[in-house]
Parts: structure tokens; C-alpha cells; sequence
């Protein structure tokens, strides 16, 4: 399998509530991250503005593309003055503070110049297996501020020379809007929707083992993601079999009569669990219990082994245009 590359989700027909709740057709989508907004931007002409003698300059988040070399996988770094300069830009405090940016890398120029830069770690922990030091890559990063050190900057996302055939198929180089996966990654299906607002329903009976209440989650580990709002479902079968769904990027999450959801909740299908946010799209993900399904990342269970709402997370995702729920969970199936 290609570095960071998950299979594209289709649609499963037991999903259908879903798609009656929302008012839409079964049309799946992946908003946006737009690359083009990133402005190509030369480093050595980059590194040779005007630098403050004192403090700190702050600038709008501004979107910059440069092609350097990796001269450093990096190391954990203090990240205070980011998050102060993008508070100062207009960030939400709440949103600064969960970023999850703890590692910087160092980069060099064409004319040999080097920059320590910080990196979403969701993306940082991919770097060491797609880019050896001394290897090409594009970053895709914001200019938050400039010291008398010299710039910094955020990446929140990187390719390298064999990330870009990708590029030739701008539909396929999109990520969702909340700019945690790449289209490739992407590891669900999006619905959209006529409006925010809409309730989201539950695929089938289950108990609600997660609520992310956090409208600016922290995109801090792949296939996981920093989509916002979002509940998961823990669904049990009679032969024992069990199912976690989950839906991203809600607005709110409410239960059916616009009462507050709570953590052991049971819910029957059909049963709405959330509202459509401002993106209008559903992001829903699959992940059944199962042999040869079950993540042993070692920096999953450094994270999150002891977080018993977490425990979702550690089963990958699967393609419900293949998967049978039914057959999984030994539910007879009624005849005619």
C-alpha cells in the first residue's frame, strides 16, 4: 500500500437512514483543501526579509508552498509563540491550545539556508517513512510570525515527488474541510447536505461510548483526525459481534428531541444523535472488531491505550460497500 494511501469508501445500503434523515442523495464528496490558495514562495527570498530587532511580528496565517529539502526529522519544540501569534491573528484561544504542533523539522534552501519549521504532528508522524533526510518534499505551511530568529512557520501538509501524479487529478488531491485526511486517506464517506441543521440519525441500536464535543478537534493521530464535533456508536450483535460507527463534523449533538447526549446513552436506530454543522457534510466511518482489524501502532497505544472512550479508534475502518453488517453480527435475515 502507498505511504498514507487508506481505500476510498463507498456507500453502504444499510446507511440508507442516514440518507433519508439528510435530504440529500447518496452523492459522496470531499470538500476541499484547497493547494492552490498556497502561494509558491522562494525560501532564500523568504529568509532574506526584514526581521524585528526585538518581539515578535505577527502576520494573518498567511498560506505559502515551498519546495525544499528535509534536512532534519526533528525533534519535540516549545510551541508557546506559535500559538500566542496565532491567537493574536484572530484564532480562537481554545483552538490555539488544542493544536497539536509539539515537533519542529528543519528544511534547507536551494542556496543552502535552513529553517526549523512546525508541524502538525498528524502529519509529522508520517514524515520519517516518506522523506529521508536529504530528500525533496513541498510544504504547505502558514506564516504566523517573524522573530528576530526568523520566521515561523506551521505545516499542515507536505508532498513529495512521488505524492505528485496525484496532482494531476485536482479532484483527488482535495481533503475533507476539516483538513484531516487527504482524499486518498480519506477513511469514510461524506454526505452532504441541503443545509446546516439537519439531523444526523443513527445507523442501528447501539450505546454511545464517545462524545467530542470540541468544534476544533485536534487532528492528532491518522485515522483519527481533527473533524470537530462527533459521537460514536459501539454497536453489539447476538452472536457477540460488535460494530463502532461514528459521525464527524456535526453542529450539535443532540438526541431527538434537541436533548444533551450523554456518554452511555442508549439509542435506537433511526434515533437522531447530532445535527449537520456549517460544512454541510456528514463524515461517517465503519470500524467493525475483528481479526487482522486492530491497529498495534505503538504511538496509538502510548496515546490512547489507557482511554477507555478511545478504544474505537483502535480498529481500522472498513469499505462498507463490502462489508455485510448482518452477516457479521449473525442477524437472521427476515424472508418473504
Amino acid at each position: 500500500m502507498p505511504p498514507r494511501v487508506f481505500r476510498k469508501l463507498g456507500l453502504l445500503a444499510s446507511l440508507s437512514v442516514l440518507l433519508a434523515v439528510l435530504s440529500t442523495g447518496p452523492r459522496a464528496t470531499a470538500a476541499e483543501f484547497n493547494f492552490a490558495r498556497y502561494k509558491e514562495t522562494d525560501l532564500d527570498e523568504f529568509l532574506a526579509r526584514r526581521r524585528p530587532a526585538t518581539g515578535m511580528d505577527v502576520y494573518p496565517m498567511s498560506p505559502l508552498k515551498l519546495d525544499v529539502t528535509l534536512a532534519s526529522h526533528g525533534e519535540p519544540c516549545a510551541n508557546g509563540g506559535l500559538k500566542r501569534s496565532l491567537i493574536m491573528s484572530g484564532m480562537p484561544k481554545q483552538d490555539a491550545d488544542s493544536l497539536q504542533a509539539t515537533n519542529c523539522i528543519t528544511v534547507r534552501s536551494a542556496k543552502g539556508r535552513e529553517l526549523k519549521v512546525f508541524m502538525q504532528d498528524v502529519v509529522y508522524g508520517f514524515l520519517p517513512n516518506e522523506v529521508p533526510v536529504g530528500g525533496k518534499l513541498s510544504l504547505y505551511a502558514i506564516h504566523a510570525f517573524t522573530s528576530p530568529d526568523g520566521p515561523g512557520l506551521l505545516v499542515n501538509e507536505f508532498l513529495t515527488p512521488r505524492s505528485f501524479p496525484r496532482a494531476d487529478k485536482p479532484a483527488d488531491t482535495t481533503m475533507t474541510s476539516c483538513g484531516c485526511w487527504t482524499h486518498d486517506e480519506h477513511p469514510g464517506v461524506d454526505f452532504t447536505a441541503d443545509k446546516a441543521g439537519a439531523p444526523v440519525a443513527a445507523m442501528a441500536d447501539g450505546v454511545i461510548v464517545k462524545i467530542e464535543t470540541g468544534e476544533q478537534a485536534p487532528a492528532d493521530f491518522p485515522g483519527i483526525g481533527g473533524c470537530g464535533r462527533y459521537v460514536v456508536l459501539k454497536h453489539t450483535y447476538p452472536n457477540g459481534g460488535i460494530v463502532y460507527t461514528r459521525y464527524v463534523q456535526l453542529g450539535r449533538v443532540v438526541g431527538p428531541k434537541g436533548e444533551t447526549l450523554r456518554v452511555g446513552a442508549t439509542v435506537k436506530a433511526k434515533d437522531t444523535i447530532g445535527e449537520i454543522g456549517p460544512s454541510k457534510v456528514l463524515h461517517f466511518e465503519l470500524r467493525p472488531v475483528a481479526p487482522g482489524n486492530t491497529t498495534t501502532d505503538k504511538a496509538w497505544s502510548e496515546r490512547y491505550g489507557k482511554m477507555p472512550d478511545m478504544e474505537w479508534s483502535r480498529y481500522e475502518t472498513v469499505d462498507p460497500q463490502k462489508f455485510d453488517v448482518a452477516s457479521f453480527g449473525g442477524v437472521r435475515k427476515a424472508t418473504k
